[in-house]
């Protein structure tokens, strides 16, 4: 999740919330907290984040003429007036009419002297497991998935005697999505302090921990499938050779074989795996060969990507999964293990007139669970963990 928090605090008569549709992306204003969806609270659209992504590439290349098309995302014009009024009077307005106070001598005591330019440890670790869940955006909280009863086989009829009749029933689960918050404030003293822009590095740092959230509770319901043990581990080798003792391609086989031989429909489609298992397992020689003529893929940095030596499958390395456990699961058909129940979003900001501070925070609503049971496993014991 990246993008800016608007403020509303500036507008006489307007939306007491602000929520971000997963649906359609669209940040909408409301009256009240949408429990079941955004007509109930009359909600109407503010800012559109996908022409938002849109106008900054265009701004990237250079390509817009209008100068005020970086506002066309504003889907509401009261917000969009006061948004060129700001950049009008304000970010427009030259360097050093904004820091003359500061830069005085009479202000000696929030004179900036010494102070490094580049800001360090703004950025976080990326975070990938999310993408072992099929991802379902809703409006509310509340989730129903469907799960059809298949009909039995077909039966050997006898002469003048008529078929059975068949009816398709269904079971319905219903999952809750939960809460989750972050809130932070800028003191009026750190904007006067500070060289950084204090509220865009810490809506950048909120956002990773959004998704840092999301991979968390992801890995932690893909831990809940059952087991299957690896034959052996990958990282062993036949003494006094350059062979490895057992393959991966075994154990990856035998768990697709149960996932897609479960009846249900399912599909193995991806992968996922600690970086130093996906190292263990790239030195595997069943991956790399035995005598390899090119170097091996070294790629450890989490993400997606396909899985080398297995075509058709997708590989998700996050440093939050357990070294030694190698999770298979379908994560894009109707019949996918794991579900990411991606609620509402809320956004909003609060200033204290006393103190001069700012308040801004982020109210996430999501579910990671484990829908069908019969579309994961965890290859357990497939490398041997080591402390590093």
């Amino acid at each position: 999740m990246t993008g800016h928090i608007i403020s509303d605090n500036q507008r006489r008569a307007g939306p007491e919330q602000i929520w971000r549709d997963p649906e359609t992306n669209i940040l909408m204003g409301t009256i009240g907290e949408p429990k079941y969806g955004f007509a109930e609270v009359e909600a109407y659209p503010l800012y559109d984040l996908n022409a938002h992504a849109k106008i900054n590439q265009k701004l990237a290349r250079k390509d817009i003429t209008d100068p005020d098309a970086e506002h066309d995302a504003f889907l509401d014009n009261e917000l969009r007036n006061i948004a060129q009024e700001i950049k009008a009077n304000i970010i427009s307005a030259p360097t050093y009419q904004k820091f003359a106070a500061l830069r005085s001598s009479t202000n000696s005591g929030v004179n900036i002297i010494n102070v490094w330019t580049e800001l360090q440890g703004r950025r976080d670790r990326r975070f990938a497991a999310k993408a072992m869940a099929r991802e379902i955006p809703v409006r509310n909280l509340l989730l129903s998935v469907d799960k059809a009863n298949k009909f039995q086989g077909m039966v050997n009829i006898d002469e003048g005697q008529l078929a059975q009749l068949k009816q398709l029933t269904y079971s319905r689960q219903t999952f809750t999505a939960s809460k989750y918050g972050l809130k932070f404030v800028i003191h009026e003293e750190a904007r006067l302090k500070n060289v950084h822009n204090v509220l865009q590095d810490s809506i950048m740092i909120a956002g990773q921990k959004v998704d840092q959230r999301a991979s968390f509770d992801t890995i932690t319901a893909l831990e809940t499938n059952s087991t299957q043990a690896a034959l052996g581990i990958w990282d062993s080798f036949v003494a006094s050779t350059a062979r490895s003792t057992n393959s991966p391609l075994d154990d990856i086989g035998i768990a697709e074989l149960s996932i897609e031989g479960s009846g249900v429909g399912g599909e193995m489609t991806h992968i996922g795996m600690h970086p130093i298992s996906f190292g263990k397992y790239l030195a595997n020689s069943y991956i790399r060969g035995l005598a390899p003529t090119t170097p091996v893929e070294y790629d450890y940095k989490p993400g997606e990507r396909n899985l080398p030596g297995v075509d058709g499958i997708k590989l998700v390395l996050d440093n939050g999964f357990q070294q030694g456990h190698v999770h298979a699961v379908d994560a894009e058909t109707s019949d996918a293990n794991t579900l990411y129940l991606q609620g509402p979003q809320r956004i909003g900001s609060a200033h204290d007139e006393e103190t001069g501070d700012d308040k801004y925070f982020i109210i996430d609503y999501h579910l990671a669970t484990v829908a069908q049971t019969q579309t994961g496993l965890v290859i357990t014991g497939a490398v041997s963990p080591f402390v590093w």
